[in-house]
Formats: structure tokens, sequence, C-alpha cells
């Protein structure tokens, strides 16, 4: 039998013998990764990144430089375990996978230097001397050092982890303690209360959001195109594959120049200039247009010469392409779109196009970056427009799923296959987001395309988006057109979030294209809950009860303080609810379950809408019976839509009063045009006696009655 003594010297030979072995031999690999050039287990550096489930992430690297060197040999045993074993069940997080992924396992990795570190330094050279002592002394140092609890849990984690995989490490590699700590778990240790899952991402501000979709809906549909066309017709001239120089094909340099400049003078082309050299000829791309290689040798002394002296005036740059798209009626610039230019409309449209998937879709970040060509899809039946990915959250992922057929399918609307149309035709890469674009430099790499936006590359790209709008279109007044967000920058995790948002609240004309927010929240519940991920649903509750609780105390203030009058059948409800909702004093919200009870202790089921209010209840109301009869499923809540007046469901503030008022001028004034036709004026009477009648019921029950006629105060 080893014992641990023996296990000293033991040691370094067991990894001797294993020095030429895969370290992830065991592990689902990316499509196309060259096992000849994985890391050994003798390296002392080990990649993990080909056993990566997601191309944008950042790649995995271990540097085994970094712990001391005579622990070194005892973590490598436990790291290359945990790539190689089942996942321990004494973790117990989670259940159903078989592996830790190599992103946990390199987060053990880190977390392990410190207590690696921490051994060191007590003069502990293996982990089989490691004791409960020792341990007790090692969580009072990771609770004096300066870090969140997040990371203090994290440092307890990993060292659990050490002796989870006990059983999978010889015994020498293994601590002697039977259970870290007694068995208390690392929030604990850490002293963090927090319990449950709360989504601590930012929301992005309402004015920031609305223009930065309002934008991105712009630049895909109206700049876009003309920016992809000008990208194509610049890859056909340097790639020498653009029809017009076929005809240059054969010919000697001279002969080339002498051509061009004919047909220049005929049709009146100026020459590519230099934009920072007013009046200098840019003869990279004047031998690009003679279907020469763009560089700047490209054209001898004897060509160039010619074209000095040829008299053609000289461009302000290399224009390429044409402007047709329109911005509040006017082209959305006066002049053609130059070379030096195009890099950066692309990364803008692709930026823009990466808001309209990410935010319409509901997508994660990762999903979205991971999206590859072919990508859109309808369904046969239905017709429900669909985006196929891979699914972006999941401990049992493996390396392998990236390039198997994309099965998770998300259902979308219109806005959301545009762009990615308009993706799939600015160039030719298999991922649709890639970091760089053949032509954006005069060098080519061998993992072009191979790359997909990451956490930093998307904050970049959406910083460029953000700075270009406000650069090119400035408003009459002189603010930015989209205005920073006041908590941070943008991120791809905050759009999923801000969608929750906007979805609770709705409010009126946020999108453009008349995309209706019940119908994008319909799509994206169904995304998630057709996969058993309910986090989304949990964003949607979190905002609900906020804006349940900041509604209902707007209201009782206006009936406490201000004296707010309601009137219409259902006015003793609303205030009766709305005095209910008062007596709430607020909870300390700590998971999700306290979400929900709260939202149904504390929801008076009231809806603001359009100059009405309805304090709903499903057994009365009109519009669910409408729905009935309709042979269409009724909904929890009203829908506005399908509102009748008659409803017993119906009240009215003095803010809906005020809001009739706006509208009655409006109304009459249209029933007395006698160019408006016979129908629609009739219609408008009709409203707008309506509305008299609603404002003067209205202030007729008041507590102190004032006579009205015809709506307005005698």
């Amino acid at each position: 039998m080893t014992t641990a003594n023996d296990g000293a010297a033991t040691l370094p030979s067991l990894l001797s013998e294993l020095a030429d072995r895969e370290v992830l031999h065991t592990r689902s690999l990316r499509h196309g990764t060259d096992r000849a050039a994985l890391s050994r287990v003798g390296d002392r550096v080990w990649s993990l990144a080909e056993a990566q489930p997601d191309q944008h992430t950042q790649s995995i690297t271990l540097h085994w430089s970094t712990y001391p060197n005579l622990l070194e040999y005892d973590f490598r045993v436990f790291i290359l375990a945990t790539l190689d074993s089942p996942y321990p069940p004494a973790l117990g997080r989670f259940t159903g996978i078989d592996q830790a992924s190599v992103s946990t396992v390199s987060n053990w990795f880190k977390r392990l230097r410190v207590f690696a570190t921490w051994l060191r330094h007590r003069g502990i050279d293996r982990l089989y001397e490691v004791n409960d002592r020792d341990l007790d002394l090692y969580l009072d140092h990771v609770r004096s050092i300066q870090a969140s609890t997040g990371t203090r849990r994290q440092l307890f984690s990993a060292v659990r982890a050490v002796w989870a995989y006990a059983p999978y490490l010889p015994p020498e590699c293994r601590m002697s303690v039977a259970e870290p700590w007694q068995g208390r778990s690392p929030g604990e240790l850490a002293e963090d209360i927090q319990t449950g899952r709360g989504n601590k991402t930012a929301r992005i501000a309402v004015d920031t959001m609305i223009p930065l979709l309002d934008w991105a809906l712009r630049i895909v549909e109206d700049i876009g195109p003309d920016v992809r066309d000008a990208w194509r017709e610049f890859r056909q001239l340097y790639t020498g594959t653009h029809p017009g120089q076929a005809r240059f094909a054969g010919l000697p340099r001279t002969e080339r120049m002498n051509l061009f400049l004919r047909d220049a003078h005929r049709t009146g082309v100026a020459l590519p200039g230099e934009p920072e050299d007013p009046g200098a000829i840019d003869y990279k791309y004047l031998a690009c247009l003679l279907g020469l290689p763009v560089l700047s040798n490209s054209l001898g002394l004897g060509p160039r010469s010619i074209a000095e002296a040829s008299g053609i005036p000289v461009a302000g740059g290399f224009f390429v392409g044409s402007v047709t798209g329109q911005v509040d009626g006017r082209p959305w610039r006066d002049k053609p779109i130059t070379a030096s230019e195009l890099p950066e409309l692309v990364w803008v449209v692709t930026a823009a196009c990466f808001v309209i998937v990410s935010y319409l879709s509901g997508m994660r970040p990762g999903e979205v970056s991971n999206l590859r060509r072919g990508c859109r899809a309808e369904d046969p039946d239905s017709g429900e427009l669909l985006v196929l990915g891979h699914r972006g959250k999941g401990h049992n992922r493996t390396a392998a799923e990236s390039h198997r057929p994309a099965s998770r399918p998300w259902a979308v609307v219109r806005p959301v296959h545009q762009a990615i149309d308009l993706l799939e035709t600015l160039h030719a890469t298999d991922l649709i987001f890639p970091t760089r674009l053949p032509g954006s430099s005069g060098r080519k790499s061998r993992r072009m395309g191979t790359l997909t936006w990451g956490s930093s590359k998307t904050i970049r790209e959406l910083q460029r988006l953000q700075d270009w709008v406000n650069s090119t279109f400035t408003p009459a007044d002189g603010t930015a057109a989209i205005p920073p967000d006041p908590i941070k920058h943008l991120h791809g995790s905050r759009f999923r979030r801000t969608l929750a948002y906007f979805i609770v609240r709705r409010p009126r004309g946020l999108i453009a294209a008349a995309l209706q927010y019940g119908h994008l929240k319909t799509k994206v519940t169904l995304n998630y809950a057709a996969t058993g991920d309910d986090s989304w649903l949990d964003d949607v509750a979190v905002e609900r009860l906020e804006m349940v609780l900041e509604q209902s105390e707007d209201d009782w203030t206006r009936l406490d303080e201000d004296n707010e009058h309601v009137s219409g059948p259902a006015a003793a409800e609303y205030r009766r609810r709305t005095a209910g909702a008062a007596t709430f004093l607020g909870r300390t919200v700590r998971a999700q379950a306290s979400v929900k009870r709260l939202l149904e202790q504390s929801d008076t089921d009231i809806h603001h809408g359009e100059a009405m209010t309805c304090v709903h209840r499903a057994e009365t109301a009109e519009c669910r019976k409408e729905k009935l009869l309709l042979g269409l499923p009724a909904d929890d809540g009203p829908d506005e839509s399908l509102c009748h007046s008659t409803c017993a469901n119906l009240a009215y503030t003095d803010r809906d009063i005020a809001d009739h008022r706006r509208r009655l001028p409006v109304l009459e004034a249209e029933a007395h045009d006698p160019m408006t036709p016979r129908p629609r004026r009739d219609r408008a009477a009709a409203k707008a006696a309506q509305i008299c009648a609603v404002i003067e019921r209205h202030e007729t029950s008041r507590p102190e009655v004032t006579h009205m006629e015809g709506g307005r105060v005698a």
C-alpha cells in the first residue's frame, strides 16, 4: 500500500509517465481541431480552448509557472482529474451532468492558486499535509482580504472541489480532512447572505434604449444596403474580380493606364485621391482600378507620370458605391462612401444588427454571437419566423455541439430576419459576427472568420455604433441622437434584461416598425419555456413587481393626498384595491419565490390604458367574453383593443378625463370638417358625444358637484 510519505517521491514520476498524454484526451473537441497540437500533460502551459463550447469566450490557458513549484505537482494531478473524471456528487450544485465544464476548471485553477500560495507561505508543500486547523486559518485569511463576497465564495468552492475529487486522486494528493469546514457551504463561509437567483444586470436606460433601437432599425433598413453594396464592390476591386477590371486583363501597366484615362475622360470619372493630401493621387487604389495588386508600388514612374499629366480631376478619396438610402426624407450622406470609411461603416452596420437580433429575440449575447450562416428558418405549418442556433447556457454542453446542425429554435419578428439577411450578404464567413472581415487590412489571417464577438468586442462595437450615430446625425437642439447610458457602457447582457422591462411597461411608439410588445413577450417566453429555462420569466416577474409597486404608490398618493376623483362602474373597487395596496410596507427580496409571492400579494390588477382604467375582474371583462366568442384564448389580463365602453370593469381617473379633454377638440373639428368623408365625420361625432358623456358623468359624480354642459364647465 502506498503511504503519503512514499507518494512524495513517486508523484513526479507519475506525471512523467503521463507527460506525452493529451490533457483533453477525454473531452469533446471543436470541429477541425488538430490533435497533434493539443497540450500534453508534461507541458508548462495547458490550453483548454479546444474544448470550449462557445466561439465568443476568451481562450482558456493554464500557466503552471504561476504555481509554487513544490505544490504544482499535486494541483496538476487535481486539474487533470477534473478534466478526466465525472462531476463529484459531493459538490451537489448540479445534477445530470457528466463532467465539470472547462470554464469551471479554469476558475478552480485561478482560485486554487491563492490557496497554493498561502500554503507555501505557511511551509506546507503537499496537499496531504493540509488538515482542519489549516483550513480554519485559511478561512480567516480569505475573510481578511479585500475581495467581494462572490470571490470569497469561489475561493472556498475551489478548496471544496479538491476535497470532492478525492476519490479520483492518489492518496498523496488528498487533503487530510473529513469534509472542509464541517460541511458549511461556501456562501455561509463567505458571509454572503444572498440566496436564490437575482439578476444584477443593469437595464439600459429608457432614454438610451429607445433611440438606440430606432437608429439600429434605420441603419439596417436605410443605410445598411448602401454599405453592403459598397463593401461588395470594394471586395471585388480588391480581389481583382470586379467586372470593370476585365478589360485590362493581359495588358502592360502603361497600356492599362492609357485605357483607363481615355475612359475617365469620356465618362467624367475622377482619379482616386489621398484623403489626407488634397490633390494627390492615391496610387494603390488607382492600381486597384486597373486590376493590379492594391499596393503603393504597383505602378511605376511611367504610368504615374501619365496619370499626373492627364489633367483629370483628383477626388477627395476613393469613392465606392452610391447613396440611395434616406433618413427623414433626405439622403443619409451627400457623397459616396470612401474606401477608408468602409471598414468602420461595416462594423457600425454589424453592431446595429447585433442590437436588433439580441434585443428583439431575447437571446443571450453568447447565443447571438455564435449564430451561423443559414440560421434563418420558417415554421412550415404556422409560418412563424425562426432563428436556429445553439443554447448558450447549460453545464452539459460540449465543444462538439458548435458544428452540429443548429437545433435550438427561437421565434422572432421580421426585423431580426432582415438583420441576419444583411449580415449574410456583408461577408462570406460562417459565423455572422466575425471578429475580423476580409479586406479590412492587407493581410489574411488563418483564423479569420473562425472567432466571433466576445464581451470586449461587443462593448467596443456598440460604443462605435453610438459614437458614429452621434457624430453623423446631430438633432437640431444639439443633443446626442443616442444619449449615453447613465449607469455604465452598453454590453450584450443588458439587452435581455431591458427587454423584460419594456415588455412589462409597454411604452407606446417604442419601435418604429410597429412591433407589438405583447406579441414579442409571447415569443420570448415560449422560446425559453420550451427548454426549461425560466430565468427569462424571472426577469419579467421582477420587472412587473417593480412596476406594480410604483403604480400602486402613485395611485394611492393621487387618491389620498391630491384627492383625485374616480368615476365609472368600477370606481369603488378601484379605491378599495388601491387603499389595500397602500398597506404594503416593503420586503427584502432574496429569492425568486419571494418575487412571485409578493407579486401575488401586492398586484392590484389595475391597468391604466388610453383615457381609461381597467379594474380587471375576469368574470365581468367584456374583452374576455368577446375573445371566447371568437374562439380565441382568453388571457389573464385585459385587452384594450377589445375594450367596450359598457364594461363593468371600467373606471375613469382625473388623468383619464384630462386625456379625453385633449382628444375632444380634435374629434369635434373632424366631425364638422366638410372636407372629411361623411362616414368619418359621423364616427368622429359619435366618439365626441361618447367622450362628452364620460366627462359629464365624471364631473357630476364629484363630492362637490359642478354643473357641466357638453363636457365643459358651464
